[in-house]
Order: structure tokens, then sequence, then C-alpha cells
């Protein structure tokens, strides 16, 4: 179902996340480039996506502005921190400061709910 048929906010939401990762394979974007994405719940300056990546899938580096947590539901990712390679398995949750996610590849078929605020949150660098 997409964003405009459903609610992004609201006092609780629930969701089936095997079902919808499911789903996110049977689209066209993860049949052409190997991964899909969608918004599901969207709150002011917080919002939270489920992604659902292929084997072998990388995600460039990101200069998020704001701190982000990644969920490893399902298979691994291999990413960069502190220059150094790392691998994080499913049930492992990252958090990375503004600025720190860096190349995350997919080890297997991988499903990661990527939660973050916007820029200007509490967050610093000291």
């Amino acid at each position: 179902m997409s964003s405009i048929n459903r609610p992004l906010s609201a006092p609780v939401l629930t969701f089936d996340l095997p079902a919808l990762t499911a789903e996110l394979r049977g689209e066209d974007a993860y049949r052409r480039s190997g991964r899909a994405g969608r918004t599901l719940a969207r709150s002011g300056r917080f919002r939270t996506t489920l992604v659902a990546l292929a084997d072998g899938c990388e995600v460039g580096t990101h200069q998020a502005d704001s701190p982000l947590s990644l969920h490893v539901l399902e298979g691994s990712v291999r990413f960069r921190a502190a220059g150094a390679e790392q691998e994080a398995a499913a049930g492992r949750l990252l958090f990375f400061a503004p600025g720190d996610a860096e190349d995350l590849r997919a080890v297997g078929q991988v499903s990661v709910l990527l939660t973050l605020s916007a820029e200007g949150d509490d967050h610093r660098h000291d």
C-alpha cells in the first residue's frame, strides 16, 4: 500500500515487518536496483523506514546531518566506521552520529529498519 493510502502518523501504528519486506522484494525498484524502501512512520522530525536489500547491494556513503539508527532485521550488513570495515548481523542495532554512516553493503538478503531525526536535534559532536 502506498503512503498515499496509509497513515504515516497516528497515536499507534503497527507493522508486519516480514510481510512488508516481502512486498518490497516484489517491487520493480527492488528487481531493477536490488533495493527498495518504504517509510512506515513520520512525526515531525522523526522518520522510520523499512529497507530491503539484495545480496551485494551497496548503499553509498551517507552524509546524514542527523543521528540515525539501523536495526538489522534479516541478513547482515558490512559498513565502514572509524576507518575500519565492520559487520552486523540480524538482531544488531547500530547508532551513527551525524555524518558517520558510511558505505553499507548487504550480505545475503537483508532487511533493515532505518530511524532518523532531522538536522538540528540535540546531538552534538564534542
